[in-house]
């Protein structure tokens, strides 16, 4: 149980009420049952949620107005206040403590004290575990792998050889981390080639060689990569995910990718290999950026984006193709006007036609 005056002073509310009331979670304001219970007004649009529901307790965005719940912590940026209350109420992953008998660490690996390691877990040689992590369960750490301290990694995470996984980096279930590259060539010119250099399908692809990735991947500090999101190794370099990015689930990053700091990438975003993302770059989900293409720092990639060529600092993108915001927004204003300009066309030519007609003499 936490006191609300102790909430309110955490997240740099304004207490209004009784400040000595304890409450032991934090609910959406249709799911408030009574007084044990914190609602969490994220907008003004749930205010008629909270008046019908049966909330004693409530942290509310400022200019709310007079409100009838008794108790309430007034808070400037909401979104933020509730980054914090889950901070203070928040229910950690379950990880045995220490080394599960059923777990496999390798004689040559280390792994730091107060470092957890669940059941099935495996360690592989000359890899180095950093202290106080958790390794839920079913997670495959390859050989020469580095780990920083205080990692979390979700169950069925595959980590490959040689990686470098910094501190603080949270990686959620069956994420893979060093896969290979999709790396292949043909023998001879094959159609893709082709169709760059002629526009046509001239030649075909026989035969498909591998290219082996020889190189790894590095994610740097206060990273958090989404469930069943794949960053692929690089060919002979590295694949790089900045301090601070936060990648979510079911992200294609390719071999040789570059990702700066304090980006948010959405799901099923496809990142082509060797492109390079800025810092604090913002890509909405399902956009794809092609190989060898670049992103400037803090550009906003819009969802679905289909992004063709670099972007610039600063830009922001939307549809497919991506166009700038503001072009793609003139060119939408004009596309849903043409019904009615070719309407006003037909019309005008109809009237014309009448009247060149009773200019012609009779027949």
């Amino acid at each position: 149980m936490k006191a609300l005056g102790e909430i309110a002073r955490f997240i740099g509310g304004e207490m209004r009420g009784d400040g000595s009331a304890s409450v032991s979670r934090v609910v959406h304001p249709a799911l408030a049952q009574g007084a044990s219970d914190l609602a969490f007004v994220l907008s003004l649009k749930e205010l008629s949620v909270l008046d019908s529901g049966r909330a004693v307790n409530a942290v509310v965005p400022a200019g709310t107005g007079s409100l009838t719940i008794p108790n309430q912590i007034v808070v400037s940026r909401p979104r933020l206040v509730l980054a914090k209350l889950t901070e203070l109420f928040e229910r950690p992953v379950y990880v045995v403590q220490g080394i599960h008998p059923l777990a496999s660490v390798d004689p040559t690996a280390s792994v730091g004290q107060e470092t957890s390691i669940g059941p099935f877990c495996w360690i592989g040689p000359n890899s180095r575990v950093g202290v106080c992590c958790r390794l839920v369960a079913n997670v495959s750490v390859g050989a020469e792998v580095t780990i920083g301290d205080n990692s979390l990694l979700h169950a069925g995470v595959c980590v490959g050889d040689r990686c470098e996984i910094g501190s603080r980096v949270t990686i959620q279930p069956n994420a893979t981390i060093g896969g290979d590259g999709f790396a292949f060539v043909t023998r001879e010119p094959g159609s893709v080639e082709s169709v760059r250099k002629t526009g046509e399908v001239r030649n075909f692809n026989i035969e498909i060689v591998r290219i082996n990735s020889l190189g790894n991947v590095v994610i740097e500090d206060d990273v958090e990569i989404g469930a069943g999101t794949c960053i692929d190794r690089g060919t002979l370099g590295e694949t790089r995910i900045g301090r601070g990015s936060k990648l979510d689930n079911l992200i294609q990053v390719g071999h040789n990718t570059r990702v700066g700091s304090n980006c948010l990438i959405v799901a099923q975003v496809g990142l082509g290999g060797s492109s390079t993302v800025g810092d604090r770059v913002v890509i909405g989900g399902q956009s794809g950026v092609p190989d060898h293409v670049s992103l400037g720092s803090d550009a906003v990639i819009y969802a679905r984006s289909g992004i063709t060529g670099p972007v610039p600092e600063k830009a922001a993108m939307i549809g497919i193709p991506a166009l700038p915001l503001r072009e793609f927004m003139d060119k939408e204003v004009k596309m849903r006007r043409l019904p009615k300009l070719i309407k006003d066309l037909q019309r005008q030519i109809a009237s014309l036609a009448e009247k060149l007609n009773s200019l012609l003499p009779p027949k």
